[in-house]
């Protein structure tokens, strides 16, 4: 006499969450966007980086190897060290530049 077979139990293995939205160095909301897109030269990519709310967007290449996250520190720390013109080219900041003229009745 033979023993019943028992089932075998399957174990369920979690993807991990890739991260959709940043914290925008510039403005502080939840709305930066990266995306890393094919280039033309061989083992690099181009990242766009863009925010929803303040219009920042930048664009240049990175290695293959770097993932979103490490797109959007390379970012933030160039933010904070305030060399952000430097990687996006010129960088408007939020609330400055010239003032509307405003015309004076009378």
């Amino acid at each position: 006499m033979g023993r019943r077979r028992r089932k075998k139990v399957k174990k369920v293995r979690r993807v991990a969450k890739t991260t959709r939205y940043f914290q925008c160095p510039r403005c502080g909301s939840f709305t930066l966007t990266v995306d890393l897109k094919k280039s033309e030269n061989r083992g690099m990519r181009m990242a766009l980086v863009r925010c929803g709310t303040c219009g920042l967007y930048c664009t240049f290449e990175v290695p293959e190897v770097l993932e979103r996250i490490d797109v959007y520190n390379k970012i933030s720390d160039a933010a904070y060290d305030g060399s952000l013109g430097e990687i996006c080219g010129e960088v408007e900041a939020v609330g400055e530049g010239p003032e509307p003229a405003v015309q004076e009745e009378g």
